[in-house]
Formats: structure tokens, sequence, C-alpha cells
């Protein structure tokens, strides 16, 4: 049994089959904290648990920069597994044909940032531009 303390300060029960689900969707969620409960229950921050997922990189939820690193196949298919998308609903979510995604997710060439920043976004993993940084000055 695991909970979750979210950011309004609210904790919730979560069903999961194991740990490693419980912690995506503590992402998901965008929990501050993953509780697992029983005999000796511990804790994880939100970045403990990034750092467990792998997803801990500098500037890998970044927006676009000059010298962007792509994500590897192991982060990319961890954002899917986050996300809770298969290839063919990623692939439908961003535009892009589902083999393509797989062959990303499975290290055949690398994902572009325009599809990783989009999967990001649905995964909550990275803020959506602000409003402010859309407008166009006339």
């Amino acid at each position: 049994m695991f909970a979750l303390l979210l950011r309004d300060g609210s904790r919730t029960k979560i069903e999961a089959p194991d740990l490693w689900e419980a912690m995506r969707v503590a992402l998901r969620l965008d929990a501050v904290q993953l509780e697992m409960l029983g005999d000796t229950p511990r804790s994880m921050t939100a970045d403990q648990v990034r750092q467990e997922l792998a997803l801990d990189r500098p500037g890998l939820f970044d927006a676009y920069a000059p010298g962007w690193q792509a994500p590897s196949a192991a982060e990319f298919r961890e954002l899917l597994r986050v996300a809770d998308l298969s290839g063919s609903q990623a692939g439908m979510l961003v535009g892009v044909d589902g083999r393509k995604i797989r062959k990303w997710a499975s290290g055949e060439g690398e994902a572009p940032y325009a599809v990783w920043r989009l999967l990001s976004i649905y995964a909550g993993l990275a803020a959506p531009p602000s409003q402010a940084n859309n407008e166009i000055t006339k």
C-alpha cells in the first residue's frame, strides 16, 4: 500500500502493483512525497523518485536550447511508462507513427525535441510555456 502527499497538502492512498508503478503514479500526480506504508514505513521525495526512475538528468525537461541532448532510449521508455502510453497512443498524441515511437524507445535514432517536449508536458514532467511567452506582439 502506498500514499502520496500532494502539493496542496492533502494525502491520498493509491493502489499500485509494485514500487515502480507507485513511483510513476507519484510523478503523474505531481506528488511531493511517496510513502510506502507497512511494517517499516518509509518515504521518498519527488526528487528521489525521479532519481530512482533515472529521469533526473540536468536539462532533461528544460525548454529547448542550443546543445540540447536528446533523451536516451531508457529515458524515452520511462517517460512513456510515466505517461501510461503505448507507442501507438504516444504517436497519436504527437502526430507521429507509433512505429517511430517504438523505434526511438528501442534506441533506433533519437526522438526530436518537439516530440519529447509534448510527451513530457502530457506526463506532467515539464511545464507548458506560459501564455505570456506565447503572445505575439504587434
